[in-house]
């Protein structure tokens, strides 16, 4: 989109694929302002659609939000504004005619013009994590908190646990039990070691509450329990270099 049509209001529109059931679909609208300034600010509003036939008992257990609509609006973090602008400045002009199996997405200008994403599956995982990133701050949902074990480059184990922000694109984190916390802001790096991580297999069953020992590569991944590598977390078949991948990215990402 041109530059100029995102220093005045405009709105991005996104819904998910047609083949998305209740109750997860949903329509999402956001309206911008003051976005090229030092002080953005946006509007969310979320529509879950055809929900009638799901109980308020059905939806928690499916770990959902149980309003079927809301709204929030509130300042944009410089880190999310920088980001959109990036992926908001390659979209093309054009209507959107999704498949079934693809999101609507869309920008409109002020003017009613409307552009489209030249990517669509990265558009689509960026805006879900920036609803993720609102509900987030609104209180609707809680940080993703997240536990790593593993030997560093010396062999000496390390334990990291703490809270995945995607409002604040960071992780905040104790390490070995001190309670300093730390922060990384490496926001690309940990998404490269969760596009990994979570292709693996965890068998929910087998998985601990609390890790007791201290020698074992073990992952906590924000469902409630520590699995363990080769024990109750498994490469994906055929993925040899699944573990040595993650290792590598662990120590980059707190030991070096």
């Amino acid at each position: 989109m041109n530059p100029a049509k995102l220093e005045k209001k405009f709105q991005l529109f996104y819904e998910s694929p047609n083949n998305v059931p209740p109750p997860y679909h949903l329509e999402a609208a956001f309206e911008f302002d003051s976005f090229l300034t030092d002080t953005p600010t946006v509007k969310c509003t979320i529509q879950y659609i055809d929900r009638d036939d799901f109980s308020r008992e059905e939806l928690l257990a499916e770990g959902l939000n149980i309003e079927d609509r809301f709204e929030w609006t509130g300042a944009l973090p410089i880190a999310w504004r920088n980001r959109l602008e990036d992926s908001f400045r390659m979209f093309k002009s054009g209507s959107c005619n999704p498949r079934d199996e693809e999101p609507f997405i869309t920008l409109e200008a002020a003017d009613t013009t409307t552009a489209l994403p030249v990517i669509l599956e990265l558009d689509d995982t960026l805006i879900q994590e920036f609803m993720q990133a609102i509900l987030e701050t609104a209180g609707k949902e809680m940080p993703l908190y997240l536990g790593f074990q593993f030997a560093d480059e010396d062999g000496m184990w390390v334990r990291i646990e703490g809270e995945l922000s995607f409002f604040d694109l960071s992780f905040r984190y104790s390490k070995d039990g001190h309670e300093t916390l730390r922060f990384t802001d490496d926001w690309k790096g940990l998404q490269e070691l969760m596009s990994v991580l979570f292709i693996g297999e965890f068998v929910f069953e087998k998985g601990v509450e609390e890790l007791k020992p201290k020698t074992e590569f073990a992952i906590y991944p924000g469902d409630g329990k520590w699995y363990v590598a080769g024990d109750t977390w498994f490469r994906p078949s055929g993925n040899k270099g699944y573990f040595d991948l993650i290792e590598d990215k662990l120590r980059t990402l707190f030991t070096i």
